[in-house]
């Protein structure tokens, strides 16, 4: 599961650099933050002080923004729709 999570944020941080596959990225990221704070941080409270989960909640809320709104006008996903779009 390791292995799994590391390649999800890794792979997942990097499409969302790129703003390439964003919101499918978003999405992976924000439910791979929702098992670390269920699996790890629940126990310790909220203060990430103390080893609790409100990083991780920062981190599943940003990216759950981010599945909703998309790649935004420098991404990649922009700039491959408006590229497939103008070939019709």
């Amino acid at each position: 599961m390791a292995i799994l999570a590391g390649g999800a944020e890794f792979f997942g941080g990097l499409a969302l650099v790129l703003g390439l596959l964003t919101r499918p990225a978003a999405l992976v990221a924000a439910f791979t933050m929702l098992v670390a704070i269920f699996s790890v941080h629940i126990s310790n409270g909220l203060f990430a002080a103390d080893g609790g989960y409100e990083y991780a909640l920062v981190l599943m809320v940003a990216l759950l923004a981010l599945a909703v709104q998309g790649g935004g006008s420098l991404s990649l996903d922009k700039a491959l729709s408006e590229k497939i779009g103008s070939v019709k």
